[in-house]
């Protein structure tokens, strides 16, 4: 086996751990479809260092935050707030790489010396995300801070272009990481999604930099990338808006003062997950045969509601306590002599 060859051996190695633990750590759940036998583990996933087996698999880190089931490949993180539109990955080429080698000689003479051999981007709906995602990754990597760049403490207050966090990071030792991909540095870079859209548009023009951009069209960008940035802000505004408005429907549905709060996505589902007599008809329902209740968004009757005439939460409440008695027959009828162990709350 040749040196390159294996360099490049190392290097996709470290490709599956990372795609691995940034998918673990910057989404609340998702699929995994994994090769039970890479490198050699039960799972092939380490979260945080730890290896996941058959023991631990229920609480990976003895804490409650994270678990993996291996019949449907899902890794979860309780508590995670962190939403992401992708975590990519990309292993530069054997031309890039001697490109890169040519151009920038005085820097680097060996493969070695490269530290975005791998890339990763870990892409955020929200501005405010890139900064968590990055103490994420502060705590889960060795970070190389003569190396790594905020894009946005570099420019200019009265400018506007590119901003994403930059890491340059390597698997720390000490955490039962095969020790021949520690030390090993690769890039992390985390934007939202539409600093995303802007790099790409810039990148697929030509353009690399300031500089590269024509001076004809110096403004336009600048004017775009300012239009960005300020929906990154409302975006998140939005976001908080929703939030505070999903409160203040849960609370008033705990105080049974909802009569008049619209029917919408959001008060729907907490309509479903908070009022008493809705939690109480589910448990009926799911005690004829023994089921369990899994959350299921009830989003899907919002337009037979709209077209029962049913316009607020007083109007939902009326129709459940009117028909109570028939929906738990038809349940019971349904399901009586079954052995269902999951009961859908929209059922």
């Amino acid at each position: 086996m040749t040196k390159g060859t294996k360099a490049f051996r190392i290097i996709i190695c470290i490709l599956l751990v990372l795609t691995m633990l940034c998918g673990a750590f910057f989404a609340a759940s998702f699929v995994l479809h994994i090769d039970k036998d890479v490198m050699g583990a039960e799972y092939g996933i380490w979260v945080a260092g730890v290896n996941v087996t058959r023991d631990n698999r229920k609480d990976i880190l003895g804490d409650g935050t994270v678990s993996y089931d291996p019949d449907y490949n899902l890794l979860t993180l309780e508590n995670a707030k962190i939403d992401t539109l992708a975590v990519e990955h990309r292993v530069k080429t054997e031309a890039s790489l001697l490109g890169k080698l040519e151009r920038k000689s005085d820097k680097y003479r060996f493969l070695e010396d490269l530290t975005d051999v791998l890339g990763i981007r870990v892409i955020c709906f929200f501005g405010d995300d890139v900064d968590r995602a990055g103490k994420q990754i502060e705590e889960l990597f060795s970070v190389d801070w003569e190396n790594s760049v905020d894009k946005r403490a570099l420019i200019k207050a009265n400018s506007f272009g590119y901003l994403s966090l930059h890491y340059i990071c390597s698997l720390p030792e000490g955490r039962d990481y095969p020790p021949e991909l520690c030390g090993r540095k690769f890039e992390i870079q985390v934007r939202t999604t539409l600093q995303h859209t802007w790099a790409c548009i810039e990148h697929d023009m030509g353009y690399k930099g300031e500089f590269g951009i024509p001076r004809v069209a110096v403004r336009q960008f600048a004017r775009i990338a300012g239009l960005l940035e300020l929906a990154d802000d409302e975006f998140v505004r939005v976001r908080d808006t929703v939030h505070a408005y999903t409160r203040d429907i849960k609370q008033k549905i705990a105080d049974d003062d909802a009569d008049d709060v619209l029917i919408d996505s959001v008060s729907l589902r907490e309509y479903v997950l908070h009022n008493r007599k809705m939690r109480g008809l589910l448990d009926e329902m799911a005690a004829i045969c023994g089921a369990e209740i899994r959350e299921i968004s009830p989003e899907n009757y919002l337009e037979q509601l709209r077209w029962l005439g049913k316009r607020n939460l007083g109007d939902l409440e009326q129709l459940l306590e009117k028909n109570h008695d028939l929906a738990l027959a038809l349940a019971k009828k349904a399901l009586e002599n079954t052995d269902l162990d999951i009961l859908s709350s929209s059922v």
